[in-house]
């Protein structure tokens, strides 16, 4: 082998060994770099950095760290519900209320600890590029949350009522009338549910629903006079009859009639038979006194017409009697039947009146009261208009007598009873 041969020989060998040497420095140098990287960014103890639980920051964090930094500022407190000036508080005890703090520092932590080292790796990077941002969940029970608003609900609920007037031994006695509160069970739900869920703890004003009432103290107490009234007798004798005055009377008591509204008797009274509570007694059935259930109910039909008329009260529906009554003057009385024939009128005033009947001891009577500024000055005016035909006018007066309005309200005519 000649000398230049042998040269070449030893420089590839050295050439091969300095490029091993060289593999190998970059192979520690590698190796001390990734064991820096590790130890330094991937599994030092320390949650990533770029890595957010709901606003905190928790990057570079231990997980104890991360835990006392985020129940800090997140850890359940009480719900603060506020109504009409009124603060109602829900603990969260009362719900077992919790946050799942521990489990998110835990994910927090793991982002890039739970998977392969080159999986570790990827996620390290994507959050160094992406922020990892990580929410807090709220758990709670639902049925201790439902019992705990509908508890707040029953403390606000208040039933509308409306003003009523009555009569008493010491005259005219008025009831006043109630706003009714409605807590709104599916909206107040729904915002206590986002509270939960956005771990919000300012005052939440709860929304409750108004319900005004129909009639109001001032409209019954409005009412403060007689405007009306009117009284017969009846013979106390047959039983059945009186007992069925005093029913019908007390039926069609007590009613408050508001402006434009109207009053019927029928609808008050019922049917007229023995399954309402009504007795047979004598009754005009075409023109011939017969034994009926209801017998009387007229009479007190014909009590109440007279007060209307009295009173000023606007007739829309009356009918005379086939033959002719004994206990008011032609062409003042009204007969009713469960067959379509009624007693009806309506309020024609700005306010209420009140109608009151009375029954006992062989009279009945039937008093409207209203405001003393409508009362009318009214005189009842029947004409004869042929035999045994009748014509009934309404006069309206002023106060010093003077007739100012005269008003048709019926035609009569009646036949002689059948024997």
């Amino acid at each position: 082998m000649s000398r230049s041969t042998t040269r070449v020989s030893k420089l590839g060998k050295e050439k091969k060994r300095n490029f091993i040497i060289v593999l190998a420095v970059l192979a520690v140098a590698i190796g001390v770099s990734t064991y820096f990287f590790n130890n330094k960014f991937l599994y030092n103890g320390k949650i990533a950095k770029n890595v957010y639980i709901e606003d905190i920051n928790v990057s570079d964090m231990s997980k104890e760290e991360a835990l006392k930094a985020v129940t800090d500022k997140y850890t359940p407190e009480d719900l603060n519900l506020t109504y009409d000036g009124k603060d109602y508080k829900i603990s969260p005890n009362d719900i077992d209320l919790k946050y799942n703090t521990e489990e998110v520092v835990k994910n927090a932590y793991e982002s890039t600890k739970k998977g392969s080292y080159f999986q570790n790796l990827k996620k390290y990077i994507d959050i160094r590029i992406n922020k990892l941002s990580l929410k807090i969940e709220s758990g709670y029970d639902e049925a201790k949350l439902s019992a705990q608003v509908s508890s707040v609900a029953d403390s606000i609920n208040v039933k509308m009522k409306n003003a009523s007037v009555s009569v008493g031994s010491g005259g005219l006695n008025y009831t006043e009338s109630v706003i009714g509160r409605e807590f709104d069970l599916a909206s107040n739900k729904e915002s206590i549910y986002n509270m939960i869920k956005n771990k919000e703890h300012k005052p939440l004003e709860l929304k409750v629903n108004l319900q005004k009432p129909d009639i109001t103290t001032e409209q019954v107490k409005s009412v403060n006079s007689v405007i009306g009234q009117y009284s017969t007798t009846y013979s106390q004798s047959v039983s059945g009859r009186a007992y069925n005055v005093a029913l019908s009377a007390r039926k069609t008591s007590d009613v408050l009639l508001m402006p434009g509204e109207e009053f019927s008797y029928n609808k008050l009274t019922g049917p007229s038979n023995k399954a309402n509570g009504y007795k047979d007694a004598p009754v005009i059935v075409y023109g011939k006194l017969e034994q009926s259930a209801g017998g009387g109910v007229c009479q007190t039909s014909s009590t109440v017409y007279n007060a209307a008329l009295l009173s000023g009260m606007e007739i829309t529906q009356v009918t005379n009697h086939s033959s002719a009554s004994t206990y008011v003057p032609r062409g003042r009385d009204a007969t009713v039947s469960d067959g379509g024939l009624n007693l009806k009128f309506k309020n024609p005033y700005n306010h209420p009146v009140y109608i009151k009947n009375y029954a006992g001891g062989g009279s009945v009577s039937s008093i409207v009261y209203g405001n003393s500024g409508d009362k009318p000055n009214i005189s009842i005016e029947v004409k004869n208009t042929g035999k045994d035909k009748y014509s009934t006018y309404r006069m309206y007066k002023d106060s010093n007598g003077k007739v100012i309005k005269r008003e048709h309200i019926s035609n009569s005519s009646y036949k002689e009873l059948k024997k």
